[in-house]
């Protein structure tokens, strides 16, 4: 999405994550059946939502409207 969006190459994303963002974060894993089917949305944000849920995350910080439609805050 950066490439497409920004124009910024994905090994420079990768850098910056890696650089600035993991060291700061824990990343939760991922295990097969978390996709969640109750919303209309599409399979990355269904996998988001999912494991908001297995860790009790109630918001995340998106730009994307169609969490609106989701029981999560959008921040």
């Amino acid at each position: 999405m950066s490439k497409k969006k920004y124009g910024v190459l994905v090994g420079d994303t990768l850098e910056l994550i890696d650089r600035a963002i993991l060291p700061y974060v824990d990343v939760l894993p991922l295990t097969v059946g978390e996709y969640l089917l109750k919303y209309i949305l599409n399979p990355s944000d269904a996998l988001h939502l999912a494991v908001m849920d297995n860790f009790k995350i109630q918001a995340i910080a998106t730009e994307d409207k169609d969490f609106d439609r989701t029981h999560a805050k959008r921040i």
